[in-house]
This record gives structure tokens, C-alpha cells and sequence, in this order.
């Protein structure tokens, strides 16, 4: 692909094809963490693949489309480089909004393994119906854009075609509210937790990684507010183009970050590891309070639920190498070990002690 002579476009592909690279290295380090490490893969984990492959598909969209013409003015272009121009946007489009709909359904998944309280999980439930269905919309509302769909690109008539400027308007504000009530969700849960300060500020702080999706998402729109007033729609392009690239491979990268912290313990052992500690009532440590929140961890990192006897909640054979419990008074005698996923155990004991409860977490290195 030669494209010395545009540089508007070549500054479109090389900064898709950055952080579609990045994007996928850390893909790549998820599966390899969720398949081999902890061994415990899920359909968000085969989901966020997927809109990886979807983000491939639109770098490759945005290099044909800089070699047919984006980036160019209009004047310049032969009708046959628009014509071939015009499909790779069309098949663009495709792309980028499936892209977009597979990673916030795999994040919301994976905060259906993560928290486990009933208000918790109708309000994740009704906000991945919503998502879904702009998804299918969204989709669909691409592919039948035009009928006959062939006139997108030859402009024939007679043909009938949606208004391109008022859907993406309102797709690109609809996109950017789901994200936000998508990283908002699990905050009130993380900060009723009974845990230490600083392991709260980190929970906090790698779900608020999402929030530069929204930042990315905001000048995303912003560009096409400059295109949709462009009379020269192919010179104008290439910005909008790249936001498009960044946010999708923002978005995917920042859904993975939650899933690598037993690779990077594994890796850096004692560095990022967790501290044991004891929560003791007596001792003047933190009590348990009654709205205490389930939650187990997987692999030594994020955490997931337990039921009230310690066991697990999920049946979807989904068994995990760390455990840890945020429990409700009256909870006695739970003592759990599981190493089928992770060559970490975490043994959690929650004792009653009179009125109080404590917890105490034991490490050791499993052989």
C-alpha cells in the first residue's frame, strides 16, 4: 500500500494500526491468563476476541479507504477510487458497531461474575438488554442503510437511503451514555465494601479506567460534527476515521485490564501481590456490616462472588485458584481451598467470635 502521496490518510492508518497492535497484545495476554493461568474462560473471554477481530477488520477498512482516496480532496478523485472508497466505509461501519457491542456486552458479563447482589444484577441485566438492542439496531441500521444496499456506494437511483448524518448523531450520544452508565454501575457496590482503603481506591481506580473510553467517545463526536459540515467529505475523513480505531481499541483494552492481574502476579510476584490482612471486631479491626457484599476472587485479583456458606455460586464451571469473601454477620465455620484454576491458593476463614466476625487470609504457594 503506497501512500506517500496522502499524507492525511497515512496519519489515519498508522494510528489505527498503533492501537489496534496494542489492543491486541493485551487480548492476547487476556486469553492467555483466562485459558492457561486460571483456567477458567468465559463467554465474555470469547466475546472480546471476537470485537478484536472486528477492530482488525476496521484498520483494514480504514487502509483501503486511505488508498482509494480518504484523505484527498474530492476534486481529485477518480469516480472509480470513490466508488471502492465508499465500500470499505460501508464495510466500516459494519465493523466498528459490532465492535462496539461485543466488548460492552463481554464487560457487562464479566460484572455478572463479579457481583452477585439481586439489586446489582437487574440493574446490569436491564442495562445489557439496552445494549444489545442498540447493538442489533445499530447493526442492522449499517448493513440495510440504503436499499437497494448497493446504492451507498454507486449512488444509483432509484434508491432510498437513511439519513447518514442524524444516525450516526444519534448513535455516536446513545454510545457514550451506555459507556457511562457502564463504568458508573459497579461504583456504589465497590464502595460498600468492607476493605481496606487503599484495595478500595484500586478496585475503584481500574473499573474508572473506562472513563477514557468516554473521553475518546466525546472527540470521536466532536470530529463528526466537523465532517457533517465538510464539502469536502474525503479530506475531512481521516480524523473521524481514527477516533473511531482509538475508541474501539480503547474499549477493548481497557474491558482486559481487569482480567490480568494474575499474569502480572504471576510475573512480578510481591509486587502487586495482596498483603494478608485480618478484619477482627474485637481487636478494634473493620466489622462486617449486614449489607456486606459476596464477592470471590479470581486468580489472586478481581474479586467474585461466594455464597453465603462459602461455596460457589457460579455453575458454569468456572472454578477459581484465590478466594475472598466480604461476609454478613452470622456466617460461621466457612473455611474454602480451591486450586483447580491458579497456582495461588487463598485460604479464607471467617470465625464467629461472639457478636463480631473476623476474617483472616492465609497465602501460601501451591506445589
Amino acid at each position: 500500500m503506497v501512500l506517500g502521496n496522502n499524507p492525511r490518510g497515512q496519519q489515519a492508518v498508522q494510528v489505527s494500526g498503533a492501537f489496534t497492535g496494542i489492543a491486541f497484545f493485551v487480548v492476547l495476554l487476556r486469553l492467555f491468563t483466562r485459558f492457561h493461568i486460571v483456567r477458567c474462560a468465559g463467554v465474555e473471554d470469547y466475546l472480546v476476541g471476537l470485537s478484536m477481530l472486528c477492530s482488525i477488520g476496521l484498520t483494514i477498512c480504514i487502509g483501503i479507504q486511505a488508498q482509494y482516496g480518504m484523505g484527498r480532496h474530492i476534486a481529485d478523485l477518480q469516480p472509480q477510487d470513490m466508488e471502492h472508497s465508499l465500500q470499505a466505509f460501508y464495510a466500516s461501519l459494519i465493523v466498528y458497531y459490532l465492535s462496539l457491542g461485543l466488548t460492552k456486552t463481554s464487560i457487562l458479563l464479566q460484572y455478572q461474575r463479579i457481583f452477585r447482589t439481586r439489586s446489582f444484577r437487574i440493574a446490569c441485566w436491564a442495562i445489557m438488554a439496552v445494549t444489545v438492542i442498540y447493538a442489533i439496531w445499530t447493526l442492522f441500521g449499517s448493513i440495510f442503510v440504503c436499499f437497494p444496499i448497493r446504492a451507498f456506494w454507486t449512488k444509483e437511483q432509484p434508491s432510498k437511503c437513511i439519513n447518514q448524518m442524524v444516525m450516526w448523531f444519534t448513535n455516536a450520544g446513545f454510545n457514550i451514555l451506555t459507556d457511562f452508565a457502564i463504568i458508573v454501575l459497579p461504583m456504589p457496590v465497590i464502595r460498600s465494601l468492607n476493605l481496606a482503603r487503599r484495595q478500595k481506591q484500586a478496585l475503584i481506580g481500574i473499573f474508572a479506567v473506562g472513563f477514557f473510553v468516554c473521553v475518546v467517545s466525546i472527540l470521536r463526536l466532536h470530529s463528526l460534527v466537523a465532517i457533517s459540515n465538510s464539502s469536502d467529505p474525503t479530506y475531512d475523513n481521516p480524523p473521524a476515521a481514527t477516533w473511531s480505531s482509538v475508541e474501539i481499541n480503547v474499549g477493548i483494552t481497557c474491558s482486559c485490564l481487569p482480567c490480568l492481574r494474575p499474569l502480572i502476579t504471576r510475573w512480578f510476584h510481591g509486587v502487586l501481590s495482596s498483603t494478608p490482612y485480618r478484619y477482627n471486631g474485637r481487636s478494634g479491626g473493620r466489622s462486617f456490616s449486614r449489607n456486606a457484599y459476596h464477592l470471590r476472587s479470581v486468580g489472586a485479583g478481581t474479586i467474585l462472588p461466594l455464597d453465603s456458606k462459602g461455596s460457589r455460586v457460579s455453575s458454569e464451571g468456572e472454578v477459581y485458584g484465590a478466594q475472598f469473601q466480604v461476609g454478613t454477620e452470622g456466617q460461621t465455620n466457612v473455611d474454602r481451598n480451591d486450586t483447580d484454576c491458579s497456582g495461588i491458593e487463598k485460604e479464607c476463614r471467617i470465625q464467629k467470635e461472639g457478636s463480631t466476625s473476623s476474617l483472616t487470609e492465609v497465602h501460601r504457594q501451591a506445589v
